[in-house]
């Protein structure tokens, strides 16, 4: 595995798990006491005079985010007794701001909780409950929302609020991490899991390691001096697979929020290389007026994923960037983001495949046994890799079961064809996907359960041409009882993040139920179809 790991297509799918996770110790060094965090001091020290981070106007030096970064590590340990393994909510907006924050954190020995800004305080008060945290690092602007969940969730963990302008650099040069072994738990990211309640997927410096020398030749990054563009949004698990990755190559980070015309004016402002975006806000860039009139001639690669995109819609993309090449990757939280990649030459002949397995990773295709099925026959992806997480907090039970036998099973389903390449069909967890958001139709079925007007209800996923899949509810209203669309619509946005409100809400006299008495989701999505 060449040392950069940027370019290297020929051995692109051929590295096992252990052969890896031996290069990971014997030829970069990740092993021992090692953070991620030393891991993007390692390129300060090469480029320190290099930009690393660029946000609204304000461009951060590699030397100088590290003074900030010890700075911060310093003001959470000194200030506020924050040890090793105690886990520290972070709540602040995509910025500069985020990754020295969120470094630090990782720096300290402490576990970071990245929290979803869209959330609402009932969903922020169980991941409190959930995390336990020592410490709540946030933006002063989201001060009432932390307020309402922590009088709900009945805990007062210290709060330091950290806003736009960076910490002072009054605690000296970096000081690299010491004590802190490579395979510690260093951060907390919360996913929806099958019954609706968030689980909370516990990572390690080692696996988000793994992920960072896995991203660069799978996204086909153009090398480390290029520029990226992060506008989806950071806390999320992609950020170590698309956003941070980009801190320990030395290349340089510009940060900002997707809005479809601010977003194609950075790309083409700034000279931005390569960026991710999911399909959705790929097409709303290829439909927006003035596309004609930007400059995106620079880009060569564009990752997306967390959704499929048709033929056409493809090729209108890559008529739009004509020298970018278009990467399709899939995984999940559990996965650090990274299971399978559809690189750029194949982007067009294998498309509806989400592609091969990524460096050091293994997949199957299995059955309800476990039990590998041939070539062409549907089952459930399961796969092996240094990048895997180490479990569920506070859930030995799920984690078993997620993990058994050494393998991830990730709910979803598909098949391989003759080549290899690998096919999803469905998904077994009943999960959304609209815009790139994951939603558990669960999770929106208990939020309008709470509702007493409400007899039974179930929530799929529609195709959008936009989003990919929009959210639809089914509601059978209790006798007597009357209940309007946007008075559902209401009751969901106040009790959950907005993105998961149903946009279709249809009531029913009755549901097809199986002999079990479950509520036929096939005939429900047969109905919408027809």
């Amino acid at each position: 595995m060449s040392s950069s790991l940027l370019g290297v297509r020929e051995r692109r799918y051929a590295v096992s798990p252990e052969a890896f996770t031996a290069e990971m110790a014997e030829g970069f060094g990740l092993t021992g006491d090692f953070t991620f965090t030393d891991m993007v001091a390692r390129a300060a020290a090469r480029y320190p005079d290099t930009v690393a981070m660029v946000h609204m106007g304000r461009q951060v030096t590699y030397a100088d985010m590290m003074r900030r970064i010890q700075a911060a590590r310093v003001m959470m340990v000194d200030r506020h007794g924050v040890k090793p393994g105690d886990r520290v909510e972070l709540l602040i907006d995509n910025s500069d701001h985020y990754a020295i924050w969120y470094f630090a954190i990782l720096a300290a020995g402490a576990v970071a909780v990245p929290i979803n800004p869209k959330l609402v305080p009932r969903e922020l008060a169980f991941m409190v409950q959930d995390s336990a945290p020592v410490l709540f690092v946030h933006e002063s602007r989201f001060d009432d929302l932390i307020d309402q969940s922590l009088d709900l969730a009945g805990l007062r963990p210290p709060r330091l609020v950290v806003d736009r302008d960076p910490p002072p650099p009054a605690a000296g040069d970096w000081e690299p991490t010491s004590g802190i072994d490579v395979h510690a738990p260093c951060a907390v990211y919360y996913t929806s899991g099958t019954t609706g309640t968030p689980k909370g997927v516990l990572h390690s410096h080692h696996s988000l390691l793994a992920c960072a020398l896995q991203s660069p030749e799978t996204w086909e990054y153009p090398g480390p001096e290029m520029r990226l563009l992060a506008c989806t949004p950071m806390f999320h698990i992609a950020s170590h697979v698309f956003f941070l990755v980009t801190l320990t190559l030395g290349a340089t980070l510009v940060i900002d929020s997707y809005q479809t015309e601010r977003t194609m004016r950075q790309i083409a402002d700034h000279g931005i290389e390569a960026f991710f975006a999911v399909p959705s806000q790929l097409l709303m860039m290829e439909q927006h007026p003035l596309k004609d009139d930007m400059d995106f001639s620079h880009v060569k690669s564009i990752g997306f994923g967390a959704a499929p995109m048709a033929m056409d819609r493809l090729q209108a993309v890559q008529d739009m960037f004509p020298n970018a090449g278009l990467v399709h990757c899939m995984g999940q939280t559990e996965s650090s983001g990274l299971i399978v990649a559809l690189s750029s030459e194949e982007a067009f002949a294998h498309i509806g495949s989400v592609g091969l397995a990524v460096p050091g990773c293994e997949l199957r295709v299995v059955d309800s046994n476990d039990a590998e099925v041939p070539h062409g026959t549907v089952g459930e992806l399961v796969s092996r890799g240094p990048q895997n997480m180490i479990g569920y907090l506070n859930r030995e039970e799920a984690t078993a079961e997620t993990l058994r036998g050494g393998w991830l099973h990730t709910g979803d389903l598909g098949y391989r064809d003759d080549d290899g390449y690998l096919f999803l069909v469905d998904r077994a967890k009943d999960m959304i996907i609209r815009g790139g958001e994951n939603i558990y139709s669960t999770e929106v079925e208990d939020v309008i359960y709470m509702m007493p007007g409400v007899s039974l209800c179930a929530v799929i996923g529609v195709p959008d041409k936009l989003f990919g899949e929009e959210v639809a509810a089914f509601i059978l209203p209790k006798p007597g009882k009357t209940l309007g669309i946007e008075e559902v619509q209401a009751h969901c946005r106040a009790n959950m993040a907005s993105y998961k409100s149903p946009r279709l809400v249809t009531f029913v006299e009755d549901f097809a139920m199986t002999a079990t008495g479950k509520i036929q989701k096939g005939e429900l999505r047969k109905l919408m179809v027809g």
